[in-house]
């Protein structure tokens, strides 16, 4: 993984999963909302993202798809094709898919990733 890669989950991601993605793949993982961002624009938390450098946002928002679309990146961006679930059943999407998700951005140079567990 990259050196000093933050990976910043947008406020339609509940923060106990960043903890636990912190916590059982060692990914530096931040919430929106320990991140004061969760009151912002899309448009804002892709400025922060961009000004901070080395971010993937995680998102089911697909307003910021259109918005690094539009804009490139840095951030980088990772967009989860799932509907409402539970935190649990989230939290095993992106265990069994995030590395993943985050080498295809880097390794082919990638602005977007999607996950579709289906």
């Amino acid at each position: 993984m990259q050196p000093d890669l933050e990976i910043w989950l947008d406020n339609n991601i509940s923060p106990i999963i960043a903890k636990w993605l912190k916590d059982e793949l060692g990914l530096e993982t931040k919430s929106a909302y320990t991140l004061h961002l969760e009151k912002l624009k899309d448009i804002e938390i892709y400025q922060k993202a961009k000004d901070y450098g080395n971010v993937i946002i995680v998102s089911k928002d697909t307003d910021l798809n259109e918005i690094v679309s539009l804009h490139g990146c840095p951030p980088k961006l990772i967009i989860l094709k799932v509907g409402n679930c539970d935190n649990k059943i989230l939290f095993e999407i992106l265990r069994n898919n995030l590395e993943k998700a985050i080498r295809l951005l880097f390794d082919f140079n990638k602005d977007i990733i999607e996950i579709n567990p289906s």
